[in-house]
């Protein structure tokens, strides 16, 4: 079966350079599937969980947003943060989505966006987190 090429990188590293069948990505507007022979894109991504899945295999990873390029049967994502489901803090994720809510409380002065946008990325990295822990 053909696969893709898939590597992804953040500002400070390369996270993945590896094989896959499937990636599937949070984009801005949904999740979306790539398979070999994808046509030509570029997309934003959101916050959410990314899976490279090679036949019965996946790895799965937190991401927090970026940019994917598809080019042919090569995949590339750009990332600021990117995290195996074990690497994931916990408390951390907990305590930034107590922050999140907290901005809600008293809204005078803050960027609701912004919030809903880090309330959004706290809940994604502990449902992952927790998926992996079997809670």
């Amino acid at each position: 079966m053909a696969e893709l090429q898939v590597q992804v990188l953040t500002p400070a590293k390369v996270v993945v350079k590896t094989s896959a069948q499937l990636v599937e990505l949070p984009g801005a507007l949904g999740y979306m599937g790539i398979l070999p022979g994808h046509t030509r894109m570029i997309s934003e991504l959101a916050a959410g969980t990314m899976t490279l899945g090679s036949g019965q295999e996946q790895q799965t990873y937190f991401i927090s947003g970026g940019y994917v390029d598809v080019n042919q049967d090569h995949v590339t994502v750009l990332a600021d943060v990117v995290e195996r489901p074990l690497d994931i803090d916990v408390k951390r994720a907990e305590e930034a989505k107590a922050r999140a809510l907290s901005r809600f409380v008293d809204s005078s002065g803050v960027d609701i966006a912004r919030a809903q946008a880090a309330l959004l990325r706290a809940e994604r990295r502990l449902a992952l987190a927790t998926t992996r822990l079997g809670a």
